[in-house]
């Protein structure tokens, strides 16, 4: 009996010691479970509050619309996102970013108009990336304030027109054409003929025409031009800090800064409003 005594009693005590331990590890695992959990509630209280925010940012009206303008302006289309941006009121300003070369004469003036039509309702600012060159230039005065990057290309204002002829290969190949026309200027531009003297003269005459009319615009939307634009009108091409000399551009910045510069013509901060692109 004694043997099993000490036995039984040596198991308990083993035991015994077994659960203090236990016991032991069951405590401090309860105070780091503790830990663990205050820091798992933190956790998701700044996530719900970070949720709750970036909700009422979607969620909040008002916005500064962007318009990036890239490439060839070849139809209406920045037209059509200029008058749309008019047409919505939770829309407070337009951001145009700006990397175009220019494009064709009439859907440059349609996008000219649009944004003065939309700058006398709302403030436009420009973002001039690598190039805002002739037409694009032109789209880009219409607007409030003008920010170009240091070696941003621009200036190249000019009007060209292009007519290539195949008239001399034909005459290689020994291949003729006959021409029906309703009048001498009907088949204007036609590849297969050179333009005539008559012609020559009507084409540089658009030309210098429609030059007038771009020169006439930038004027009426930069007026501090006046005297200078008349002597930029080359085709030759600036920097923008030269630019920011002659006035073409307002300072020089990026586009962080032509939203730092909305936020400051319309009275908004930071979590007021949502900026959007347009395109």
């Amino acid at each position: 009996m004694g043997g099993v005594h000490a036995g039984h009693v040596g198991f308990y005590l083993k035991t015994s010691r077994k659960v203090r331990l236990i016991g032991g590890k069951v405590r401090r695992t309860r105070k780091v479970w503790k830990k663990y959990a205050w820091g798992l509630v933190a956790a998701l209280l700044l996530l719900s509050l970070g949720l709750a925010v970036l909700d009422a940012y979607r969620a909040s009206p008002t916005k500064i619309a962007v318009i990036h303008i890239r490439g060839e302006i070849n139809d209406f289309g920045y037209a059509d996102l200029a008058r749309d941006a008019l047409g919505d009121p939770t829309v407070k300003a337009v951001i145009l970013d700006v990397d175009s070369s220019g494009g064709s004469v009439q859907a440059c003036f349609e996008t000219e108009r649009a944004l003065r039509m939309l700058n006398e309702n709302k403030p436009v600012i420009v973002a001039m990336g690598e190039y805002a060159t002739s037409g694009a230039y032109l789209v880009s005065t219409a607007s409030d304030y003008i920010f170009a990057r240091s070696a941003t290309i621009t200036g190249g204002l000019g009007v060209m027109a292009i007519w290539v002829s195949y008239e001399n290969w034909l005459e290689k190949e020994g291949i003729r054409y006959y021409r029906w026309v309703t009048g001498p200027m009907k088949d204007l531009g036609a590849w297969y003929r050179s333009p005539t003297p008559e012609e020559n003269e009507y084409l540089q005459e658009l030309v210098e025409n429609l030059l007038d009319e771009v020169v006439k615009r930038i004027k009426r939307n930069r007026p501090q031009l006046e005297n200078v634009i008349d002597s930029l009108t080359d085709g030759s091409t600036l920097y923008g800090v030269d630019a920011l000399a002659l006035k073409l551009v307002d300072e020089i910045g990026s586009f962080d800064d032509a939203v730092k510069k909305a936020e400051e013509l319309t009275g908004l901060c930071k979590g007021k409003y949502r900026l959007v692109s347009f395109n």
